[in-house]
């Protein structure tokens, strides 16, 4: 009733999804097969637009196209986009501190004035991956077998056979109004005191390639396990089990609205639990992360103890809290400028749902079944969701609340779920893992971009019966790169609950608050549509993961 119940259909499209899937990719394995380099191995994953003799007729079975990052990911100015537009655009924030934000390493390396001339604009942004750096790199055996078994030197551990690498990135980008278009401007690797600053300009070609790949690498383990599998799977659940034991027992009309933001996501999770974080021999979580599946949970706690409803899952003081506030304008950051419109409509539609269910203040502090809502969802025994009001004494809390909920479970999970097939499908631009660090990066630049392929990023190596392997009791990483296709393949299926066709679903409750929504939902569509027109027509990415026609009114993939 409340989600943990298979959607029959909801089954078996993802079945066909996933054996279409399989059996596209097997039509392309002799070309993978037959590449003349691992290089082109990684091209030859996708499907062609067009087949006949000349090319020009329309493949239908083009179920694979080759994403926009084929072609651009070795790109400065893609490698900036993507932390404004790509899977995980929630961890680029805005310097104001420089002793505080970025390293005295990098502080140094370009100089304090200039660099605090550039904040002063609101043109120098970061990322600093700083969760990853308390984590142990290939902590333990558990992908293939055996896991820990103390079979290793001195009855230890054994030792790792496919050891996987991260670095605790910390990147600086610089803003230019003019072009509308962010730049990277160095890349810390390390968090030593003599760590050294990469840059364009003091790297080769090749060297400057790889170093970007592996901030990209640990830029992955965050937005997967932390910014998608947390902040939105894992964090929705107390919501959706505290509501329904309370509104939906008591056939509480709020139960309309909230039941549109729970459908299948507790299904999913458990699948979740039983697959990507399984801690077995057979990890899916250890063979594409380096992070591992026993340290997951560890990055998600620490994402947890900092976690305040209102300010961690509500747009704009998620927004504010690193440093985007209403006076920093920066229209290229569209995961931002669209989200807002979205949260506004959202906002707007739940006061007018509150509105409908409730006369007064009054009404809503003396209803018996929205405050144990409240309490079941704050106790720490139960919901246990830290910064989620105690009890509700007015419409106006009760709508921020709405609106909060249903956000998370629509815009900001389709904003880092629906990018994956765009950058992680074409492994090179987004690897979940690398399989090795600088510690062996040739000397010669003019060597290095062989040896990325061949020695850093995730096998690509296959054959006839990979299938067969890939579900076997024993997987193996030498397939790591298809699995990796395939499965974001699946997790971007598009959704037929999407924010603008709930109209069944109001048909006793919120019918003119829901018609309402409708409309300021389509004009934010055909807003977004025509500048992802535009920007195709500039040959630039379009960015239609908000697009509300586009976007699951509940975390159902």
């Amino acid at each position: 009733q409340f989600g943990m119940l298979p959607n029959p259909r909801k089954i078996v499209r993802l079945i066909l999804r996933w054996t279409t899937t399989s059996l596209v990719l097997d039509t392309v394995l002799d070309d993978v097969n037959n590449a003349k380099s691992q290089e082109e191995a990684y091209k030859a994953c996708f499907t062609k637009p067009t087949i006949g003799r000349f090319g020009i007729l329309p493949n239908p079975r083009n179920f694979l196209p080759p994403p926009y990052a084929v072609d651009n990911w070795e790109k400065d100015s893609e490698f900036a986009r993507q932390f404004f537009c790509g899977t995980n655009p929630v961890m680029i924030e805005v310097a104001k501190d420089l002793e505080m934000q970025l390293s005295k390493n990098i502080v140094n390396h370009f100089g304090k004035d200039k660099l605090q001339e550039l904040a002063d604009k609101n043109q120098l942004l970061f990322v600093s991956y700083d969760d990853l750096a308390d984590l142990k790199v290939n902590p333990h055996q558990m992908f293939p077998l055996p896991m820990n078994d103390e079979s290793g030197p001195d009855g230890g551990p054994a030792p790792q056979v496919h050891p996987k690498f991260f670095y605790a990135p910390i990147v600086a980008f610089t803003y230019d109004y003019d072009k509308d278009e962010l730049d990277v401007l160095g890349i810390q690797l390390e968090r030593t005191d003599d760590a050294r600053v990469y840059t364009k300009n003091t790297c080769g070609e090749n060297e400057w390639l790889v170093v970007k790949c592996q901030v990209i690498a640990a830029d992955s383990n965050m937005h997967q396990w932390v910014n998608h599998l947390g902040k939105t799977h894992f964090t929705m659940e107390p919501h959706i089990i505290a509501s329904y034991n309370t509104l939906r027992q008591a056939r509480h009309p709020l139960y309309t609205f909230l039941r549109q933001t729970s459908r299948d996501t507790l299904v999913l999770n458990w699948a979740a639990r039983g697959s990507l974080v399984k801690y077995d021999a057979n990890a899916f979580g250890d063979y594409q992360s380096p992070v591992g599946v026993g340290q997951v949970m560890q990055l998600i706690n620490k994402m947890w103890s900092r976690y305040s409803f209102f300010e961690s899952t509500g747009l704009p003081n998620e927004l504010a809290s690193r440093g985007f506030t209403e006076d920093v304008q920066i229209p290229a950051y569209l995961y931002r400028e669209d989200g807002m419109k979205l949260w506004n409509a959202i906002g707007g539609f739940a006061t007018d749902f509150v509105d409908e269910v409730f006369d007064s203040d009054e009404a809503v502090a003396s209803d018996e079944v929205v405050q144990e809502w409240a309490k079941e969802t704050t106790d720490p025994d139960k919901g246990a969701v830290k910064g989620f009001p105690t009890s509700f004494e007015d419409k106006e809390t009760v709508a921020k609340v709405l609106q909060t909920i249903m956000w998370m479970a629509s815009g900001l999970h389709a904003a880092v779920n629906f990018p994956q097939y765009d950058e992680f499908a074409y492994v090179p631009n987004k690897p979940w893992h690398l399989r090795a660090d600088l510690s062996t990066i040739p000397k010669d630049d003019a060597e290095i971009r062989e040896w990325m392929f061949e020695n850093m990023f995730p096998h690509i190596n296959t054959d006839d019966d990979w299938l067969r392997k890939s579900t076997n009791t024993l997987v193996t990483d030498e397939h790591a790169a298809i699995d990796s296709l395939a499965m974001v393949h699946l997790l971007t299926t598009p959704s037929e609950s999407c924010l603008d066709n709930l109209s069944d679903r109001f048909e006793r409750v919120g019918r003119e608050a829901y018609d309402k929504f409708l409309k300021n939902l389509n004009v934010i569509s055909e807003e977004i549509e025509a500048r992802n027109e535009e920007a195709e027509k500039a040959n630039k990415a379009p960015y239609n993961y908000l697009n509300p026609s586009n976007v699951p009114s509940s975390i159902d993939i």
